[in-house]
């Protein structure tokens, strides 16, 4: 009764957050109509000594008016898709291979093994895997690779006593902390230092410093929200998702055993195989989304064979994996559909300039967090680490050389803006492609994660200064 009343007074308190799909259609609505008021502009741009392409920041001049018509408007959502086609199918892949993975039962068992020795560590769990991933993050840029560990983290913390948020912020909150703050990130901090011009990776130390402060409050969310949930349940914001899957749990604990058959331990080693040779692959040898999918296929393969499931069996139970990342992988889609619109209509340039603008308005005490809450507008349009570095850091580096501003401090703001942000906005393709490998609906996720996101940029606002003031 008293639980009945909980949840009764809870949901009246609730604010409904619309769905993800929803938020993206409006955004995209929203694009085109300002492709109609604004002034369409572009940058010219140049080759700089590493072989990309940088906007020249003095060179913003108009262009013809380019409004997006009804059905450029339409074409913008499969024109998306095709351009993330290669990572949507990625996600697919990951979802089918993770269905036979799943359906082998090794998995199962190898997590009650972990689960059963972690009993009463379950924090210093937390700890741990935040960390692994943080450090992940920080050195090897971990982007797509983190998806396919999200059924491992949601299904370690579900045997734990907590909730497939829980799971995904183990894994993906630690890698969105060591990426933001990029101590030896290849693809954030080493692009905007080289267009910057100053040494790769110089200020090591105090992005060390800014991670572990970060991760220490980012891992004490996590703990707190994981300890509320497993002391009531009810409080958990994907409740609903854990409702539907406590029969599948009750039937896991009915056979509950830790004990793993010789088919079971070879399927096991088929999975940290494969993501090792991923991993590797990624990091070692250039491979890109095709190739880490072509990996997983082969890894789901191996283990059905292994596993004994027959043919049929592991066409089916791929189907079944795959099925549940449609979400994900069609989100990831839309949410390219928006930088489309903005770059058709010819105004990605034009609102990069006025932030620009805006910038250079502010008293000199307050660029730096100027800086930073630019780029978390810009992260929302171009969610990509090192596409947003070429576009925006010349302009970056132009107002920070005009107001005192040291380089090193507009890449702080560049890095913090553009990383952290990732964890709550619609448009990013990792998050939702994670968000979908752990069933967790967008406006669900965006309830735990906003006060975390907002919690780390504060902190990075905080560590912005710091480098504003000691001239970093």
């Amino acid at each position: 009764m008293n639980e009945n009343s909980e949840k009764q007074k809870k949901k009246k308190w609730d604010i409904q957050v619309p769905h993800t799909y929803f938020i993206i259609f409006m955004i995209l609505i929203l694009c085109a109509i300002l492709t109609y008021v604004l002034p369409a502009g572009s940058y010219d741009r140049v080759e700089n000594d590493t072989g990309r392409m940088v906007v020249v920041a003095d060179s913003f001049h108009e262009v013809e008016s380019n409004p997006i018509s009804l059905m450029d408007f339409l074409k913008a959502v499969p024109s998306g898709l095709e351009a993330q086609a290669a990572l949507i199918f990625f996600v697919f892949v990951c979802g089918g291979t993770f269905g036979i993975f799943d359906e082998t039962n090794a998995l199962n068992v190898g997590i009650n093994k972990i689960a059963h020795r972690l009993n009463g560590k379950e924090t210093l769990m937390i700890i741990a895997i935040t960390t692994i991933f943080s450090i992940l993050g920080a050195t090897m840029a971990f982007d797509p690779q983190v998806i396919m560990f999200i059924p491992l983290g949601v299904a370690l913390a579900r045997r734990c006593g907590y909730d497939a948020i829980t799971g995904i912020a183990m894994v993906l909150g630690g890698v969105y902390v060591g990426f933001s703050c990029g101590a030896l990130n290849p693809y954030t901090t080493a692009v905007a230092q080289g267009i910057a011009g100053v040494p790769l990776f110089s200020g090591l130390g105090f992005r060390v410093v800014w991670q572990v402060v970060t991760l220490v409050f980012t891992c004490a969310y996590i703990i707190r929200y994981a300890k509320k949930v497993k002391a009531s349940p009810s409080t958990s914001y994907c409740y609903e998702l854990e409702l539907s899957e406590k029969e599948a749990h009750e039937k896991e604990q009915a056979n509950f055993t830790t004990k793993l058959s010789v088919r079971q331990i070879l399927v096991i080693l088929v999975l940290f195989g494969g993501l090792g040779c991923v991993v590797y692959g990624s990091l070692k040898l250039s491979w890109g989304t095709s190739d880490m999918a072509a990996a997983f296929f082969g890894m789901g393969l191996l283990a059905g064979i292994i596993g004994g499931l027959g043919g049929n069996k592991i066409c089916t139970s791929w189907i079944k994996g795959a099925k549940t990342m449609v979400f994900g992988a069609l989100a990831i889609g839309l949410g390219r559909a928006i930088l489309i619109v903005l770059e058709n209509g010819m105004i990605m340039d034009t609102i990069v300039s006025g932030l620009s603008s805006l910038l250079q308005m502010l008293p000199s005490s307050l660029i730096s967090i100027g800086m930073l809450i630019a780029n978390v507008v810009i992260n929302f349009f171009v969610p990509s680490g090192s596409g947003q570095a070429t576009l925006v850091m010349p302009f970056m580096a132009a107002i920070a050389s005009l107001t005192g501003v040291t380089m090193q401090t507009a890449i702080v703001a560049f890095q913090g803006g553009e990383g952290f942000s990732n964890a709550v906005i619609p448009t990013s393709s990792t998050t939702n492609a994670c968000l979908g490998a752990g069933n967790v609906g967008y406006e669900k996720w965006v309830r735990f994660a906003m006060p975390m996101f907002l919690i780390q940029l504060v902190i990075c606002a905080v560590f912005t200064i710091i480098a504003s003031v000691i001239g970093l």
